[in-house]
């Protein structure tokens, strides 16, 4: 590539310069007509064009779908804790006793036959009590490295 092509050569519009609601390529700023299948946030005019910025797209596509994900998991736990009124005092307690008495990992079948809910909503509200304690252990951790715990 010559100086003349480097100089003249188009640079990526980039996502953070556009807005997701604006219909511009992100890589040339034209009109657009495609959108990227994974985060839906950025557009492209071609295919060439989504293909080019891809390896600059990936970081930010990826931040966006772990995002989205989390926000689905968390709504679809807090939509088990409403329907099955896991949140009372009793049932805090009771669901407590029953992942913390035992030697054995609780598997979601065992808490969905406990608790009325369908395998599928025992995985997700187990998985988020996994991220509960990984998040106050991190934070009582801090704590004691910072001389308050």
């Amino acid at each position: 590539m010559t100086r003349h092509q480097r100089k003249n050569k188009k640079q990526p519009v980039g996502p953070s310069c556009l807005s997701p609601s604006e219909k511009k390529c992100s890589f040339c700023g034209k009109d657009a007509k495609l959108r990227c299948s994974r985060c839906k946030l950025v557009w492209y005019c071609c295919r060439e064009h989504q293909k080019a910025d891809w390896k600059a797209h990936k970081v930010f596509c990826d931040d966006q779908f772990q995002a989205d994900q989390h926000t689905l998991h968390k709504r679809k736990f807090d939509s088990i804790i409403k329907t099955y009124k896991l949140d009372s005092e009793q049932k805090s307690e009771e669901i407590a006793e029953f992942l913390t008495c035992g030697t054995e990992k609780v598997t979601p079948l065992q808490f969905s036959e406990k608790f009325g809910t369908t395998v599928e909503e025992a995985v997700v509200f187990l998985e988020w009590i996994k991220v509960g304690v990984k998040f106050k252990e991190q934070s009582i951790d801090k704590a004691k490295e910072a001389g308050l715990g």
